[in-house]
């Protein structure tokens, strides 16, 4: 009996021993984890520190309840390709930004259930570049819907933006009649009575466009003739002589 206890207690011994060496390892995989977690992310955008290279606000953190959803930044653009890296927020100049709040506050007292969705915002003049590049148009549309780089966009200033709207409730966005980045008078502004009148856009579609226009006006923004989505904080003149051209 007393040898079977001595036993015992020697298998216990080694028992333990093997334990702490096994822990060893594991107190290493621990460390270099943490180390590790200071590693950004490999899904980030490389945009991310473009833009922290400027004067600029990722919107959600001025108004978290505005959405976003970059149609640039993945293959769901009339290019079908991914400019922006998967870049997931939207950012503006403070000045714009604050605007943006403004207009989402306004929407949400006529509907509590929607939202503005960011799908475009600030745009680095490189990939304003790539873009007028990689465009296969007639240069007569091409110069009616893009700008080249050689001209900058206001988007190249952080203070140009493409939106609509989203029912939150639903998850779909309003009917706007088209897409984002349809390259025809059905989304021009300057077209709509004539449409409404010959039934070619609804009356919902053309209501949906002018809520989305009273809401970004109440907050100073202004739109153009030619694209129902995109809207400017200030003039071309204000902004480059206020905000850096984002290269």
């Amino acid at each position: 009996m007393e040898i079977f206890k001595r036993y015992l207690l020697i298998l216990c011994f080694f028992a333990l021993q093997l334990s702490s060496r096994a822990e060893m390892p594991v107190i290493q995989r621990e460390q270099k984890v943490f180390h590790c977690s200071l590693i950004q992310p490999p899904d980030t955008s490389y945009l991310e520190y473009v833009y922290g290279m400027y004067d600029l606000v990722n919107i959600q953190d001025i108004d978290s309840s505005i959405h976003v959803q970059l149609r640039y930044a993945d293959t769901a653009n009339f290019l079908h390709r991914d400019f922006y890296d998967g870049l997931r927020h939207a950012y503006l100049t403070c000045y714009a930004a604050v605007k943006l709040a403004t207009a989402q506050w306004y929407l949400k007292q006529v509907n509590a259930d929607y939202s503005l969705l960011v799908l475009d915002a600030a745009r680095p003049l490189h990939i304003q570049q790539m873009m007028w590049d990689s465009v296969r148009l007639p240069e007569e549309k091409k110069q009616k819907y893009l700008t080249p780089a050689s001209v900058t966009s206001l988007h190249n200033y952080g203070v140009a933006l493409d939106i609509t709207i989203l029912d939150t409730r639903s998850g779909k966005v309003l009917d706007m009649g088209t897409d984002f980045d349809h390259f025809g008078d059905l989304s021009q502004p300057i077209f709509e009575e004539e449409y409404l009148q010959k039934k070619i856009l609804t009356k919902e579609q053309v209501d949906n466009r002018r809520l989305l226009r009273k809401a970004m006006k109440s907050a100073g923004f202004k739109h153009i003739s030619s694209e129902w989505w995109h809207f400017v904080a200030c003039s071309r003149e204000k902004a480059v002589s206020q905000f850096e051209l984002i290269k």
